[in-house]
């Protein structure tokens, strides 16, 4: 017998600008994580954010666990069946490899991603051309939610969420400090961990935790391989943290020059994004960088 989930957003912000627009002429932002399922509406004419929404599960072993659940926001989210003009979908799964532009052979992509990750059953491999880096990001997803989706939304622009978060960073001027700058987005259970320093991408990868004591040694050992220290490299958060959360407080203990992501220049946000705490949903905004 099916097991029926109830699916209700962990967050939903929006107000009087959706029902106002005609939303036939915007474009939709869909970010697929481990157990997680966002999206935000976007107004290309105004470049203002209009809505997002952000569903969280229990992320499972299986991806047609996974994908279950994605059919149950879909029958409870009807929004997601609006003739957007554009629809966007995003990956951010962990299975993801950087290869330099003059090196990258198209018909090698599987080659280069297995190289650094195990190959799984029913993965589509992908890419995406960064060529402000110089770099082809290489990725892996899960094959049938990846149809699932491009049927359900009759859409083919795909991106994996690290291709975004690197589009957001060359805003960030901290790039450019000769020191490092670390830039960590927090997810359930994993975390994208990217390194700067005097303008030069050194590492990106995504990492599992359990605490935030896992994510300070990640980064210490990381910015030491690099020669570079903890005590002077600047880092930078995003993702649904607080001063307050268990993670943040160890990552305090530790290092000593911790800031916040902002939220990507050069778009407007309704009123309720703005008294949410600007890194929040930051690789969620970061997707309208790709459109």
């Amino acid at each position: 017998m099916p097991v029926a989930y109830t699916i209700q957003p962990t967050y939903a912000i929006d107000d009087a600008t959706l029902l106002e627009t005609d939303l036939t002429i915007c474009t939709l932002l869909v970010l697929i994580g481990s157990g997680t399922f966002s999206y935000a509406v976007l107004a290309p004419n105004t470049r203002k954010f209009l809505a997002l929404k952000s569903y969280s599960y229990q992320p499972k072993t299986l991806a047609v666990a996974d994908l279950e659940m994605i059919e149950q926001i879909f029958d409870a989210d009807k929004l997601l069946f609006t003739a957007f003009k554009e629809v966007l979908l995003a990956f951010d799964s962990p299975d993801s490899t950087l290869v330099p532009e003059p090196l990258f052979a198209g018909q090698l992509k599987k080659d280069y991603l297995h190289t650094a990750h195990l190959e799984r059953m029913q993965e589509a491999v992908l890419t995406d051309s960064l060529p402000d880096l110089g770099m082809v990001n290489v990725y892996a997803t899960d094959k049938d939610i990846l149809g699932f989706l491009r049927k359900e939304f009759s859409s083919d622009r795909v991106v994996h969420a690290h291709s975004a978060l690197l589009k957001s960073y060359k805003q960030d001027r901290d790039i450019m400090f000769s020191d490092g700058v670390v830039f960590i987005e927090v997810q359930q259970q994993q975390f994208a961990l990217t390194i700067y320093a005097a303008g030069k991408l050194l590492l990106q990868q995504q990492l599992p935790y359990r605490s935030g004591l896992d994510i300070v040694y990640y980064i210490v050992n990381s910015l030491r391989q690099l020669e570079l220290t903890e005590l002077q490299a600047k880092i930078k958060l995003g993702g649904a943290l607080t001063k307050d959360s268990q993670v943040y407080q160890e990552l305090n203990r530790f290092l000593p020059r911790l800031d916040w992501v902002n939220k990507p220049e050069g778009f407007l946000y309704i009123g309720k994004m703005n008294e949410v705490p600007a890194h929040h949903f930051h690789n969620l905004y970061a997707l309208a960088l790709c459109v």
